[in-house]
């Protein structure tokens, strides 16, 4: 009771204990996680035991990053003096939310440490329990080269920091994912582990059955306690306790219980997609493994000996009825690979596993096996690799597709279990019909008759529908949508027409060693957008913080038209543009001041930069920026790159005599805010009332300058800047509205 009390507590207090940022002085905390070596940090989490500044901070858990010198273990009790940030929400719509990704980890934010002190070291359960695994973790390095040590870390025991980002790739693109993560499968192979050991030492079946549970709970604890382990664990400890009671085991009933203990343990578990898709998963294979076999087996007799290389297949097509309109949802993704990769993979994962155990309890044994053990391992690793990565380069194995409307979702699990409900409640002779093209043939002919009816014997019906169709296409609300998107340091802005084009402009940093926006970011954002084809991109120039993201929307979107201004200089991102924009057939028009873009009814595109006639040479990609005005109606905002105060100064003496053509509305600033833009004069000439500024949440080049933050404030004009509103929302009807992810604003 005490429990449920203090769980319900914790979901009503999770957001109000911390504020957002604080400095935090001389707390005492313990260190209850290994150590994650970052590039420029060391990672931990902490255990606050004494913090006088913060009312019921005790034992709450924290993120602690320290300088790279620090090298505390599980169990040290140190001060730390330090920043606390709390995590942010979405910063985009539908985007990542790191806060309710830390609510599943039971952590509140992080502590950026300024000074830590080491006091002493505690020992506890935990820290005996995190000594063990990292004895375990040290054993795999030793005996394994590190391109499979990192491999097997994350396999065995769920420590996926140090694993290549490539691999987590090309897993990600082979629909195994599942298998890094600790599940019902490697619970399995960890009992029948257990199981054959225990036979040749104890022949009382109860005590091997209690003993088993007990390395159930061990084993759980050294992996992490993710939820898919949580909830097979669970499972698998009432099924061997309903062995020992002699009662009959209820499937239906257990997996009810495994997910209440979940939701007691951590209520914001509701928020883990890997929750979802483990129950998703099981309930799939419980409900559908044996009819799809016996639908395969009555129309193909003759295969029924092969059932061993059957078997993983229909597992795997199982899981996925259940799991793919959550997958689609979450991750925009329609996998045609996963049962090649899944049967290829799943002869091999039962492998790993015994052999990867066996070798770290082996290595504490002084025995001449081990490097036999560990030389096969290696090969089976080596082959799971390379099939992962061949799998990931299939064409067309993952397809890109909108975010479905959660109705869609709902509908199609009513169908699935109603579909279940009849089959259960039919003879097998049902199998045979639906098996058969006459089946096919009666829905097609039901579908037409009913069409028929619908439309000659039922006129009226038809026409009202079509009435009240076509007014509620005339009656659709037909506004001007544009939204400026957190992309870090980069700029990157969506805009749906009143028609209905997509058009986007730069999409921030991308296709280079750094974190890829257009990939991970943009990507997404359009596709939970509904939008699988953009009609126009616009790219102010080849800096890689606007033109890269580009090239990951290029590759996986329909794109008719690529604008782009005519270059002072020829770089290599402007040759693989042309290149790429040549192979997908995408027209590209270079455009120049003076040029006019009719988009549609009442909307155009005004270039007034770069001039053919005044390339400038001093900072040439920056200078040279496309600079543009957006015009709807009466309504105008003005895009200008990365120009300097330089290439402001010419715009300025170029537009003389037609100042009027640089007033905007609003203004995207120039260059993340650097002091190098950003002129009196040509903020004065624009005469803006509200200020855009792309920029990235502590950034090292100290964007935005305190100096343009004080001239636009001084001239009144609204400033929204993504590193603190993230998203900015800005819609035209009779109104001009202005909303951020983190603030509202209405404008006459």
């Amino acid at each position: 009771m005490g429990l449920c009390l203090k769980n319900i507590a914790f979901v009503f207090l999770f957001d109000k204990i911390y504020p957002k940022e604080i400095k935090l002085e001389n707390i005492i905390a313990e260190v209850i996680s290994i150590k994650e070596e970052k590039e420029y940090s060391n990672k931990y989490i902490i255990k606050i035991i004494e913090n006088k500044k913060i009312k019921y901070s005790r034992n709450t858990r924290i993120i602690l990053y320290t300088d790279k010198d620090t090298n505390f273990s599980v169990g040290s009790i140190i001060s730390i003096t330090g920043k606390f940030e709390k995590p942010t929400s979405s910063r985009n719509y539908k985007g990542f939310n790191y806060k309710n990704y830390l609510k599943t980890q039971k952590i509140y934010g992080t502590i950026f440490a300024e000074n830590t002190k080491f006091i002493k070291n505690n020992v506890s359960f935990n820290t005996i329990i995190m000594n063990l695994k990292l004895n375990f973790l040290n054993k795999i390095n030793i005996l394994y080269d590190d391109k499979y040590s990192e491999f097997l870390n994350s396999i065995l025991f769920g420590k996926t920091d140090e694993l290549d980002e490539n691999i987590k790739e090309s897993f990600k693109n082979s629909n195994l994912s599942h298998v890094l993560a600790i599940s019902g499968l490697h619970i399995s192979y960890v009992v029948i582990g257990i199981e054959k050991v225990l036979i040749r030492i104890f022949n009382n079946k109860k005590k091997r059955n209690i003993i088993i549970i007990f390395f159930l709970i061990l084993f759980s604890l050294l992996t992490g306690f993710s939820p898919s382990c949580i909830r097979s664990s669970v499972m698998y400890i009432f099924l061997i306790l309903s062995k020992i009671l002699e009662r009959k085991n209820n499937f239906y009933v257990t997996i009810i219980i495994s997910f209440l203990i979940l939701i007691l343990i951590n209520p914001f578990y509701i928020y883990s997609v890997g929750m979802w898709l483990s129950y998703l998963g099981t309930l799939g294979i419980i409900l559908f493994y044996n009819f799809l076999y016996k639908i395969f087996i009555l129309k193909f007799k003759k295969l029924k000996k092969y059932n061993k290389i059957l078997s993983p297949i229909f597992v795997t097509l199982s899981a996925q009825i259940f799991v793919y309109p959550v997958m689609i949802y979450h991750f925009n993704i329609i996998s045609t690979n996963f049962l090649i990769s899944n049967f290829l993979i799943s002869f091999l994962v039962g492998p790993i596993l015994i052999l990867g155990y066996l070798s770290i309890l082996l290595s504490y044994i002084p025995n001449p096996f081990i490097n036999i053990i560990v030389i096969v391992e290696e090969k089976i690793i080596f082959c799971i690799l390379k099939i992962t990565e061949l799998c990931a380069k299939i064409p067309y194995s993952n397809i890109y597709t909108i975010t479905p409307n959660l109705i869609y979702i709902i509908l199609y699990y009513l169908t699935i279990f109603f579909l279940i409900y009849i089959f259960k409640n039919k003879k097998i002779i049902f199998l045979k019909t639906i098996m058969s093209l006459k089946f096919f043939k009666i829905q097609i002919y039901s579908l037409k008759t009913i069409m028929i009816n619908i439309i000659f014997r039922k006129k009226k019906i038809f026409i009202i529908l079509c009435i009240i169709i076509i007014i509620f296409s005339i009656l659709e609300k037909r506004n001007l949508n544009i939204y400026f998107l957190d992309v870090g340091q980069g700029d990157c802005t969506y805009i749906k027409t009143p028609d209905g084009k997509n058009i986007i402009i730069d999409a921030g940093e991308g296709n280079s060693d750094k974190y890829d926006y257009g990939k991970n970011v943009v990507l997404p954002y359009l596709l939970d957008r509904k939008v699988k084809k953009l009609d126009y991109i616009i790219i102010s120039h080849c800096d890689s913080d606007h033109i890269g993201g580009i090239f990951s929307l290029i590759d996986n979107l329909k794109v008719e038209k690529i604008i782009i201004g005519i270059q002072g200089e020829i770089s290599k991102q402007f040759i693989e543009l042309i290149d790429i924009s040549n192979k997908k057939n995408i027209d590209i028009i270079l455009v120049k001041a003076g040029d006019i873009l009719e988009i549609e009814e009442n909307l155009q595109i005004k270039i007034l930069w770069p001039d053919n006639e005044n390339i400038i040479t001093e900072n040439v990609l920056n200078n040279n920026s496309l600079v543009f005005k957006f015009i709807y109606k009466e309504f105008s905002i003005l895009f200008t790159g990365d120009i300097e105060e330089r290439a402001e100064k010419e715009i300025l003496n170029k537009y003389k005599e037609n100042s009027e053509l640089l007033n905007s509305n609003i203004i995207k600033i120039s260059h993340h805010g650097s002091k190098t833009s950003s002129s009196l004069e040509f903020i004065k000439t624009v005469n803006p009332q509200i200020a855009l500024i792309g920029v990235g949440k502590d950034n090292n080049f100290g964007h935005p300058n305190i100096e343009i933050i004080e001239r636009l404030k001084n001239n009144k004009i609204i400033i929204f800047r993504t590193d603190r509103n993230g998203e900015i929302s800005i819609y035209k009807n009779k109104k001009l509205h202005v909303s951020s992810m983190f603030n509202y604003k209405d404008f006459e």
